[in-house]
């Protein structure tokens, strides 16, 4: 019995929520089985696993059945009634967090009792309450056209029969009509936004080029003046951002948008965090090219940090984003702040990752304060697993190792970090490409500084015509060191 689909649901259940189904199961309403009952009552001794030796099939069989010969058939509709209970109980569960649907099947209900005046009593609370403040959850635009749509049905079935139906009647009838059918539109322009956007950020799901011409298509037909909802402005900005196609204004829109707008309207912190999370990678990206972005970065990082919203649904901090946060800081300097965030954060950074958080930090902070041997010192005790911090501390080694003039250790990191590259399938293409580029330079730069200097000028050229390489600047001062004899 341990692996019936019945074990695998009451699993799923907490300790509350396994308390209230067997009020459930002793409910003459829903249960009238008294082997159904004491089925719940034997085998929720063993929650949460589950697991017990005591719920064998034979075992089970001789406490519902005692003295009658082993027959599955008759254990098999037991826990097969158990498991519907169970399912109806979820069912019940779900239903009764989405108010508006439970308030909505009552004034249907109540409808089709013809008991219209209460009905129509409860239809204006749950509009007056369903427009009194926008929602950017994803059924929010769906639940007013159902509204209006019910409004119309209403309107239509207290005149149904009347050959004289007057404008007072046929006036709110079609705009109910109306009301409907834009709530509709909202809602399928919504979704299309939100689908594009999660198709291009998992760029693993279907052909990302297609979905990319498909949005630039959607885009250039969609109106905003129509579409003034905080919901649909944040999507079609983060659709603009995913494409490439969001001026710096959009972009500053876009942010206040989730810094303030979002904030403004009690919106559920994981839903800042996660816009916010976009708002910082897309920044990094753009640093490549325009300086500026990384202190938008930093602005949109400290604002998480001020409204303590920084923590993932596991309650950890997500790993990724503790590196995101060091590599932003350090890049600015801004040491003092960074040492406060991880003084108010390592708790909350898993214990695997803590110490490595911390050589991370050091190994960047002492880089930029100029003192690279002992930047060396630490990334030679990180230890993380993860591919994309691997990829960044063979660069700051790569780096490092040519700012000490340690060209023999360098040109064996060269090696190493080029096999890397092509044994790990793994990493993202952009990633791979940038990161090989990064190696051919640095392979032409450490030639220039050891032998060759004939071609710098040409190299410095081609490192300056590059639109998006996140070292451009580094590789460029040490060229014009070269090219001055230092």
């Amino acid at each position: 019995m341990v692996k019936t689909i019945l074990l695998d649901i009451l699993r799923t259940f907490n300790a509350d929520e396994l308390k209230k189904f067997g009020e459930m199961t002793r409910s003459p309403y829903f249960n009238k089985q008294t082997t159904v009952v004491r089925l719940f009552e034997y085998i929720k001794v063993y929650f949460p696993e589950f697991d017990d030796v005591a719920l064998r099939k034979e075992s089970v069989y001789s406490h519902l059945f005692p003295g009658k010969a082993y027959k599955y058939g008759s254990l098999k509709n037991v826990i097969y009634d158990l498991q519907k209970l169970s399912e109806t109980f979820i069912t019940d569960l779900e239903l009764k967090k989405n108010d508006f649907e439970v308030r909505r099947s009552l004034i249907e209900s109540l409808y089709g009792r013809k008991l219209t005046t209460l009905s129509e009593k409860n239809l204006r609370e749950l509009e007056k309450d369903a427009t009194a403040k926008e929602s950017i959850e994803e059924d929010y635009f769906l639940r007013l056209f159902n509204l209006y749509k019910f409004k119309r049905i209403h309107i239509f079935a207290a005149a149904k029969g009347n050959i004289n139906i007057n404008e007072k009647t046929q006036t709110p009838y079609y705009e109910q009509l109306l009301s409907a059918t834009k709530y509709l539109k909202k809602y399928y322009m919504l979704d299309t936004l939100r689908t594009y956007n999660y198709i291009i950020t998992n760029k693993n799901i279907l052909n990302t080029e297609k979905t990319i011409r498909d949005c630039e298509k959607f885009i250039a037909q969609y109106k905003l003046e129509e579409h003034e909802e905080l919901s649909l402005k944040l999507e079609l900005m983060f659709l603009k951002m995913n494409l490439g196609k969001i001026t710096e204004n959009e972009f500053l829109q876009f942010r206040k948008l989730v810094l303030t707008d979002l904030y403004e309207k009690k919106t559920d912190k994981s839903t800042v965090l996660a816009y916010s999370i976009y708002l910082m990678n897309y920044c990094r990206i753009k640093n490549k090219t325009e300086k500026k972005y990384l202190l938008y970065a930093f602005e949109i990082l400290t604002n998480l940090f001020d409204n303590d919203n920084l923590i993932s649904g596991s309650g950890y901090m997500n790993i990724v984003l503790v590196r995101n946060i060091i590599l932003i800081a350090t890049q600015l300097n801004e040491f003092e702040w960074c040492e406060k965030f991880m003084k108010s954060y390592m708790k909350k950074i898993h214990p695997d990752y803590r110490d490595n958080v911390m050589m991370f930090y050091n190994a960047h902070k002492k880089f930029y304060e100029g003192r690279f041997d002992e930047s060396l010192e630490f990334l030679s005790q990180l230890k993380f697993d993860d591919i994309f911090n691997k990829n960044y501390i063979k660069k700051l080694l790569v780096i490092n190792y040519y700012e000490l003039k340690y060209f023999d250790l360098l040109d064996e990191q060269l090696e190493s970090y080029k096999k890397f590259l092509a044994n790990n399938e793994s990493l993202p293409d952009s990633y791979k490409k940038e990161s090989l580029r990064f190696v051919d330079y640095a392979c032409k730069l450490y030639k220039g500084a050891t032998s060759n200097k004939s071609d710098l000028k040409y190299l410095k050229k081609e490192i300056q015509s590059e639109r998006e390489f996140q070292n451009k600047d580094w590789f460029v001062k040490k060229l014009e060191e070269l090219e001055a004899g230092k």
